[in-house]
């Protein structure tokens, strides 16, 4: 990734480029020991003012030309990795060698970029009463860059790792984490081993995010079931 891609990462607040190297051990230091700690670490302001406007733009406009999922067993619309298109700064994103480094070193052990030609990178978009259940994630570990955010709901909720599944009980639920979405924020969460869900969305502004999938191992890839379900399709 070159250097233009600078006017969409905050590069001055997180130099996984190792330009600075002091600021990126403190950065990784942090990350570390929140990840450590819930299964979670947010990284706020990820993406510069800027390259939140533009993402958001061509998220917005872009998507009506692909097609759209909708999936079997959540109210939300979902772009599939092949259908976005490659020139999207978001795929640059999940190549981009200086981001797989920094979440191994945060997870504690060597990723890998999934090999899965649908799930691999996901635009998610939630309209107004669009949420998703209680669930585990499909990979070991997931990226989620959050772009647009709701005038009410589409709250992350997730268990802190490695508490149980939250019953209707009180004294579970208070073992439950909020996450609002922030624009510009890019979360990183042990999605396989967490249950997590979105609250339903309120309003006319729409909740968008992209989710980009790692694996503890190489060439991980989805079943025929998981891509029906979550896909609609298997290729």
């Amino acid at each position: 990734m070159g250097a233009g891609f600078d006017s969409y990462v905050d590069i001055d607040r997180y130099p996984l480029d190792r330009r600075d190297v002091t600021a990126l051990r403190e950065v990784i230091t942090l990350a570390q020991n929140d990840f450590a700690e819930t299964g979670l670490a947010v990284l706020p302001e990820f993406l510069r003012p800027d390259g939140i406007t533009e993402m958001a733009a061509s998220l917005l406009v872009g998507s009506g030309d692909e097609v759209i999922e909708q999936r079997p067993f959540s109210a939300e619309r979902v772009v599939a990795h092949d259908r976005i298109p490659e020139s999207w700064p978001l795929k640059q994103l999940y190549r981009w060698e200086p981001l797989l480094d920094f979440i191994s070193r945060v997870v504690g052990e060597l990723v890998y970029r999934s090999a899965d030609e649908l799930g691999a990178t996901t635009v998610h978009i939630r309209h107004a009463g669009d949420g998703l259940h209680w669930q585990f994630g499909l990979s070991d570990y997931t990226a989620i860059l959050h772009i647009v955010a709701p005038e009410q709901g589409g709250i992350f909720e997730y268990m802190p790792v490695p508490r149980d599944f939250p019953e209707r009980s009180d004294r579970y639920r208070r073992s439950v984490r909020l996450l609002p979405t922030v624009p510009g924020s890019l979360v990183l969460h042990a999605g396989r081993l967490s249950r997590h869900r979105v609250t339903a969305v309120h309003g006319l502004i729409p909740r968008i995010s992209v989710e980009m999938a790692f694996n503890a191992k190489p060439g991980h890839r989805l079943n025929d079931h998981q891509r029906r379900t979550y896909f609609g399709r298997t290729e």
